[in-house]
């Protein structure tokens, strides 16, 4: 096994043993103690020896000892009688041998699986390990647990916690390309050995060593159970060994389906409901409504393995015979194991189905395959097998939606063939946000005339994806191309067709179809669906109907609570009004929610869905929050992700957001740079409620003393406020107004624009017109004014939970949540223009100068010409040295 999986541990214990001579290192069979234990011995630059033991030695006394000391070489004499000496003896004598060991070289001795030692021998060994405290000696044991209570107590260790199913499916992808000869392991056989092993990297090398190459890459059905050899026996031993006959006994019937009916087997099996007491206190079976099943698939794999092909037939037909016509869905599965039929196969896919979509997708999953194995020909099932990927798809199984794409974009029916690349475009897009130009006019002539309800469907779901992205142009040529096939519309195109024109309408200002689509919701709730019921929401938020907006998304969320890919799009959209309305706290909650369960789905190795708007929102909250030190990292993914994925909308939203934290920090040199960057990728949106940096960029001119520009944006945003009328725009014009006034002229329109904002979907704006307010009347000399402005716009940030912001209101600094201790402040700081503050700042960051020419707009060669000016100013010779003396400077927090 390549160790690389364990690495972060390999390095911890390097660590530990650099503090302390002894190390203990625990975890269960299985867990990967040996591989680190190689690896570590691997890299040691010194002598190792390794002591070898057994299990069969524990009854002989200070066998354990006499082992360690052949292994150094020492004399073992007078130890192997334990009655001639007490412990405290023994361990002195013990010590000085393994002093003895010659060379100056640090030496390492490795003990594993020393709980498997005689009890002396482990007690001695302990007392020696916690006295070991300097020398050239170092002696690391491994053990499955250390308790309070054992011999090892008190000795430093590391526990080898579960991996999660990404690293296992990582661990499966290098162990195909480096032990196995696969350059690639499928997507869903390399989930499927991960979840099976249930946390341990010894499982996933046993499972794939008996898996078949062709089903390693995916082109047969998958085993589900997966096959194990004898080998993997001790990883379950917890689970299944010294159980009573009656438990055994219904493990094994469980073993051979995924899922299985509590009732049938409770009127037939004496001691039922002891032995699924027994099974549960275990952790050995869990229970799913009216079924029971077996989580753990190495578990049900070797329990299922034990029993010979008689025993699985006979068990099998009895448990069909439980079933018939209360179960039809488990009847079907085993009668698939005893006598299939020509309807088998369908039987099983549709029950899949079915699994799937009350949320139990494993099972569904299994089902699939199991309809794949016995299905004669795979065109009778391909189908159905798209129907399947769809619900998959809306559960974020992304892996085996995938692969069932694949099997039905082979279908010979148009239909299916184009269903199937309507949802590989949809998964395509929920995961990586790309729709790749090949995919506009993805259809030919023969599709559109033999499918052409499918055809008008993939085309409003790539008008769906286009308006999300911003690319309003292209939405509508497609969605003109759809409704020219409307006669051939059946259930689900006239809702997608009317969903994109929603989102194009709203983007201009209408509201006509927003409401229209409201109306329809409420009057025929069970049969919208949810990209129908998303759409609806984005327009009436665009439009300033927050309240019927939540009411949408209140029962979107409601319908699909136990459905993880449309839930993830109603929280963003949540999250997305939270933050349009300025309700800071209640926003913070939402991402907070969407940036847990996202990292929660990377653990279990699945997409993280919209991974955009959960960047663009982190991002948002950790500056809002003052914390604009830990948001660096997450905008550069951002950015990466739009450079990458040629996103414009996301890299404008991202320095709108960047421009105005900047412009609320009083920094509006710098707030200036990321709001024009919005303003060119933002050339072709007209409509000032969808842009939302208008009234940013202008106050940020008049903070740079650019006051003929902001004029003559403010004509433009003008026009547009008259072309796409909206509450929010008038006041964004009347606050810019009265930014550009003179005189009272100025306190007026200030005046009109906060009675303008008295409505409670404006507080954060009001607070913002305050701020606006007492900067002019600061400017002006009216202090005390300006005071009771601030104060005023402190009081509603706190209000609308921006309490950082407040703090900065009130305070006149921004101040971030402590990190690390922050070296002195250096005088000779103050001799730094702006611009070259801002340089070191990015310097720090680990920019290099084209990266930061790029970032502030700037030639390279004008970042070169600042670097040197810093270079003379704080008298430093070269980038490492600048960065050295100004880590974590307090002077640069804000900048």
């Amino acid at each position: 096994m390549r160790q690389v999986i364990r690495r972060k541990e390999v390095g911890d214990l390097r660590t530990l043993l650099t503090r302390h001579r002894a190390a203990a290192l625990t975890g269960g069979f299985g867990s990967g103690r040996r591989s680190i234990l190689r690896a570590l011995e691997s890299e040691w630059h010194g002598p190792v020896i390794r002591v070898a033991s057994s299990p069969l030695d524990e009854d002989t006394p200070l066998s354990g000892l006499s082992g360690l000391l052949a292994a150094v070489s020492a004399s073992a004499d007078g130890l192997c009688e334990p009655a001639e000496f007490t412990a405290d003896e023994i361990v002195p004598n013990l010590m000085e041998a393994l002093r003895s060991i010659s060379g100056d070289e640090d030496t390492l001795v490795l003990v594993p699986n020393a709980d498997d030692l005689d009890t002396d021998s482990q007690r001695v060994l302990g007392q020696t390990l916690r006295r070991l405290k300097s020398g050239c000696l170092h002696i690391v044991i491994t053990a499955r647990a250390i308790d309070d209570d054992s011999p090892f107590a008190s000795v430093p260790e590391i526990e080898l916690a579960d991996l999660s199913i990404a690293e296992l499916i990582d661990l499966a992808r290098d162990l195909a390309l480096a032990r196995f000869g696969q350059t690639r392991i499928a997507e869903e056989a390399a989930q499927v050995a991960a979840h099976a092993a249930s946390g341990r990297p010894l499982a996933v090398s046993h499972i794939l060593e008996e898996m078949a190459p062709s089903e390693m890459s995916g082109e047969i059905a998958l085993s589900i159970p997966v096959r194990v050899g004898p080998a993997s026996r001790p990883m379950i031993a917890e689970y299944v060994e010294g159980l009573s006959d009656e438990a055994e006994g219904l493990l094994r019937c469980l073993s051979l389906s995924p899922l299985t009916p509590l009732r049938p087997l409770a009127r037939r099996m004496p001691g039922f409901w002891e032995a699924v007491d027994e099974l549960e206190s275990r952790g050995t079976i869990e229970r799913r409504g009216a079924f029971l099943r077996i989580p753990h698939g190495f578990v049900r794999a070797m329990v299922q393995q034990s029993m010979g092909a008689s025993e699985r037939r006979r068990t099998h037909l009895v448990l069909a015979e439980d079933c018939a016509d209360t179960w039809p869905q488990v009847e079907a599965w085993h009668v698939s194991f005893i006598d299939p039929g020509e309807e088998t196969a369908q039987q099983l896919a549709a029950h899949a189905l079915g699994l799937v979509r009350r949320g139990l997708t494993a099972g569904g999953a299994e089902f699939a395959e199991r309809a794949i194995r016995v299905c004669n020909d795979l065109e009778e099932l391909r189908g159905q097998l798209v129907e399947i990927a769809e619900t998959l798809s809306d559960h974020g199984q992304f892996a085996f939606s995938r692969r069932y794409v694949r099997i039905a974009s082979r279908s010979n029916r148009a239909a299916v063939v184009v269903r199937a690349r309507t949802l590989e475009v949809r998964n395509v897009f929920l995961e990586t946000q790309t729709l790749p130009s090949s995919l506009f006019a993805s259809w030919s002539r023969y599709e559109s005339e033999q499918a052409p309800a499918e055809v008008a469907r993939l085309q409003l779901t790539l008008a769906l994806c286009h308006c999300e992205r911003g690319e309003f142009s292209r939405a509508r040529e497609l969605l003109a191309l759809a409704e020219a096939a409307a006669e051939h519309f059946r259930d689900s195109e006239p809702q997608l067709a009317q969903a994109v024109r929603i989102l194009l309408d709203s983007n201009g200002g209408e509201d006509g179809s927003a409401l229209a689509g409201f109306a329809s919701l409420q009057e025929h709730q069970d049969s919208i669906r949810p990209s129908f019921g998303l759409a609806v929401a984005h327009g009436l938020m665009l439009t300033e109907h927050y309240e019927a907006a939540t009411a949408v998304l209140d029962h979107i969320g409601e319908t699909c609570a136990a459905n993880r890919v449309w839930k993830r799009q109603v929280d963003c959209v949540r999250a997305d009004l939270e933050v349009r309305l300025g309700r800071v706290s209640q926003a913070v909650d939402f991402i907070d929610r969407i940036i847990a369960e996202s990292e929660a789905d990377k653990s279990r190795g699945l997409v993280v869905v919209r991974r955009d708007r959960v960047l663009l929102l982190r991002a948002w909250k950790l500056l809002l929050t003052g914390r604009a030190g830990e948001a660096g990292p997450v905008e550069d993914q951002t950015a990466a992700l739009a450079s990458a994925t040629n996103n414009h909308r996301l890299l404008a939203e991202l320095n709108a957001i960047q421009g105005r934290y900047l412009l609320r920090t009083d920094c509006p040199a710098e707030a200036l740079g990321h709001l024009r960057r919005c303003e060119q990728l933002s050339a072709a949106e007209g409509n000032p409620n969808m842009r939302r940096f208008d009234g940013d960029l202008i106050e940020a001119l008049v903070g740079v003393g650019r006051r003929e520009h902001a004029t003559l944006l403010l004509k433009t945003l003008r026009d547009r406020a008259k072309t796409y009328p909206s509450r929010w725009a008038d006041l964004v014009v009347g606050r810019s107004e009265a930014l550009l006034a003179a005189g009272e002229t100025a306190a007026d329109l200030f005046g009109r624009t906060l009675r303008l904002a008295s409505t409670p979907e404006f507080v954060f704006e009001k607070a913002v017109t305050h701020a606006a307010f007492a900067s002019r009347l600061a400017d002006n000399g009216s202090k005390l004014r300006a005071r009771e402005q601030r104060l005023a716009a402190a009081a509603l940030l706190r209000e609308v939970g921006a309490g950082r912001l407040a703090e900065h209101l009130r305070s006149g600094q921004i101040v971030e949540e402590p990190k690390e201790p922050t070296m002195p402040d250096l005088p000779r700081l103050g001799e730094l223009s702006d611009e070259e503050l801002k340089v070191v700042e990015l310097v720090r960051a680990g920019l290099k100068n084209r990266e930061i020419s790029e970032r502030i707009f700037v030639s390279l060669r004008t970042v070169e010409l600042r670097l040197t000016a810093v270079y003379r100013k704080l008298d430093v010779g070269s980038r490492t040295e600048l960065v050295s003396r100004l880590a974590g400077n307090p002077r640069l927090a804000a900048v």
